[in-house]
């Protein structure tokens, strides 16, 4: 068995749903119980909503792929997000959310990876810069950082660039990731607190001011745009991401974004672009600090496809040296999959149904969690254990390539992007900006454990480290 990284045991069985809600207030975790990790679906009644946990993965695809209509997001999703971002696509439903999809997947065309990479490329450099500055003042094995509050940076710096063509600035940064801070902590308790009838108009209006700092700002950054004019015609494509949206026209409809609808949106992708990738990046830096011989292989992989195109080892890594580092992508394929940014999604019946076998009446909250199905003992061997060879292909060689089972689950219950229509738009973008900014850090740094540190996970919105993600780095030669 491969020697397991950190993760909040789930707590002993109890029927009592009120205790439950009292942990979950605290985090989202709180709320399951290690039966949850056996069983293909789960179902109880609290004050008159059916709750049902599913992990079947046949019946996660029809909720989420074959009958998706069927199982359109919950209203929870809506009100506990809308003072945030507004009726955006993320939480929206039925033909608002089509004609949305439309014109953001439109608009994405500027996101092109190959197109993004320059943008990727000058916010990582201003990360290794910041490391380096931070690793020269530190003394022996060299400096401490908090990797989470790093790569929460890194990664809100390339979705500015991408949206607005412009980098991150400290001040307006540490503002932002403070009022999402207090966001996520008292949404997570807010949606608790739902459960329980509290009204929600006031939890709403709880959570708003918090949202107001930025929205605020998204709202000037937009405003700046549109005043200028600069959204004309005249030019032969978009310049990036928010003039794509301006630009954008539903070919259906020929409906484009209001200035409210482009605040919603924005809101929503340098909020998803950035906190998502974050989690990720955070815990796959604490995975190579526990794993050196993961972090060697990763740095000779790099390394090798350096130095086996023209030019010195030394070049920054293109976009085909990206596409190559497959042990890499199994890196991040297994942190995700043990450290899912978003931990559950919910869905609501629309009709009295069966998910496999058990009963789902009409209007039951239908919750996958990815947390729960990328752990399940059914479906993963070690479900615990990081094991990145459970990810590559059959390219690699026969002692280590992913079995037959690996395979399965890694295409049966592997989701923390979503499945099906409402799968996540940016997951490539996500993988390309997490293979640059890892063999970047692998390059130039040893990433070695801070033995008086352990990351102490919650889930919310997203999952984060209550204390941070702190690990120490050393400058190679």
């Amino acid at each position: 068995m491969t020697r397991e990284p950190v993760y909040p045991p789930p707590e002993p069985y109890t029927p009592n749903f009120l205790r439950r809600i009292r942990r979950g207030l605290y985090s989202w975790f709180g709320l399951l119980n290690e039966w949850d990790f056996r069983i293909p679906v789960g179902a109880l009644r609290f004050m008159g909503l059916n709750l049902l946990l599913v992990n079947d993965p046949a019946a996660v695809r029809q909720v989420m792929v074959s009958a998706v209509e069927a199982f359109p997001k919950h209203p929870y999703t809506l009100w506990i997000l809308e003072p945030l971002i507004g009726r955006a696509i993320f939480s929206v439903n039925g033909e608002e959310w089509a004609q949305q999809r439309r014109l953001v997947d439109q608009a994405f065309q500027v996101a092109q990876l190959q197109r993004v990479l320059p943008q990727m490329e000058g916010a990582v450099e201003a990360l290794m810069a910041r490391l380096e500055a931070q690793v020269d003042g530190g003394t022996g094995d060299g400096g401490s950082i908090d990797a989470d509050a790093e790569m929460t940076l890194v990664t809100a710096d390339v979705i500015v660039r991408t949206i607005l063509s412009r980098p991150l600035e400290g001040a307006e940064a540490e503002a932002i990731f403070a009022a999402f801070a207090r966001y996520q902590k008292r949404a997570g308790r807010a949606l608790m607190l739902r459960f329980l009838r509290l009204p929600r108009r006031r939890l709403q209006g709880y959570l708003a001011t918090h949202a107001a700092p930025i929205r605020a700002w998204i709202a000037a950054a937009i405003e700046a745009r549109l005043d200028t004019g600069d959204h004309s015609s005249e030019r032969s494509s978009p310049q990036d991401l928010l003039q794509a949206l301006i630009e954008a026209r539903d070919p259906q409809s020929c409906a484009r974004f209001s200035r409210d609808g482009l605040v919603d949106q924005v809101c929503f992708l340098f909020l998803a672009g950035h906190e998502t990738s974050a989690s990720a990046l955070g815990m796959a830096v604490y995975l190579l600090s526990c794993f050196p011989e993961v972090q060697q292989r990763l740095r000779a992989e790099v390394l090798q496809v350096l130095g086996s195109r023209a030019g010195a080892p030394d070049r920054p890594l293109g976009f085909e040296d990206l596409r190559q580092l497959s042990y890499g992508a199994a890196i991040f394929n297994e942190t995700l999959r043990l450290y899912p940014p978003v931990s559950f999604f919910i869905r609501e019946a629309q009709t009295d149904t069966e998910l496999a076998g058990s009963r789902c009446p009409m209007r039951s909250l239908v919750t996958l969690s990815p947390w729960v199905i990328q752990r399940h003992e059914q479906h993963w061997r070690d479900p615990n254990g990081f094991r990145p060879e459970r990810f590559l292909t059959d390219t690699a060689t026969a002692d280590e390539a992913a079995s037959a089972e690996d395979r399965r689950w890694a295409r049966d219950a592997f989701l923390p992007y979503g499945l099906g229509p409402r799968k996540c738009p940016g997951a490539a973008f996500a993988q390309q900006e997490a293979l640059l900014v890892l063999a970047e850090l692998v390059r130039r740094f040893a990433v070695l454990p801070d033995p008086e540190h352990e990351p102490e996970l919650v889930a919310r919105l997203t999952l984060r480290s209550r204390n941070g993600i702190r690990v120490r780095l050393r400058r190679l030669p």
